[in-house]
């Protein structure tokens, strides 16, 4: 196997077989394929392992703590990746720009996350920070942590965002009054609310595009 990648990547394995060269460090003297089919049978897909629990993971036989742990966080190693190859104050031109850069940190998230980035005058981007994590399908956006983080960034204009783990993009009743909220208490410290982006794997809903967002602090497309 470390032959093999060695001579062409992993881009020719099958997702179990990447699963049993990740376990080689983690698993020594077993049978990692055995492993690996376990828990691709178990899981149901190479995504549905990386975001299973390090508990559920243990459940599996033969697993160890280690390798349960570096596959229930190889997901969030990976999105640190995308962001640090993408994080050299990016120029940040309008919907689509900010949409493409904060996907990267939503990506493959099992449970509902809020973020927001914060934006100079020129549209570049300062910084983007995750400020809350939900249990499960639902995650509260707090006003005063968003203004509180464009206080300390020096933020012109914010973008907050969250995802629907579920699949549907579309915004609920309570999405639209946190982001009239958020606007409101903005608007009073003199920063824009540009946009709140909602995402999926597959999709994103951008209130700005939609028209959704609280007059006053409409943008103009850019």
């Amino acid at each position: 196997m470390r032959e093999r990648i060695a001579m062409t990547g992993t881009g020719p394995l099958q997702d179990h077989e990447v699963l049993e060269f990740l376990l080689f460090s983690f698993v020594p003297r077993k049978n990692t394929n055995e492993m690996a089919h376990a828990l691709m049978d178990r899981f149901g897909s190479f995504a549905g392992v990386l975001n299973a629990d390090a508990s559920e993971l243990e459940k599996v036989p033969g697993m160890t703590g280690n390798a349960a742990l570096f596959l229930s966080v190889l997901p969030e190693i990976l999105r640190r990746y995308a962001v640090s190859v993408s994080e050299k104050r990016t120029a940040l031109t309008g919907r689509r720009a900010v949409r493409e850069h904060i996907a990267k940190e939503m990506f493959g998230v099992p449970t509902e996350v809020a973020g927001v980035a914060a934006l100079d005058a020129q549209d570049g981007l300062i910084k983007f920070e995750k400020l809350a994590r939900g249990t499960g399908d639902s995650v509260e956006i707090s006003a005063r942590a968003v203004a509180e983080f464009a206080l300390r960034t020096n933020a012109v204009s914010v973008v907050i965002a969250h995802n629907h783990p579920s699949g549907n993009a579309r915004p609920s009743q309570e999405d639209y009054d946190v982001t009239c909220r958020i606007a409101a208490v903005l608007s009073g410290m003199g920063v824009k609310l540009y946009d709140h982006i909602i995402y999926t794997d597959n999709e994103s809903f951008s209130f700005e595009e939609n028209g959704l967002l609280p007059e006053s602090d409409a943008q103009d497309n850019r």
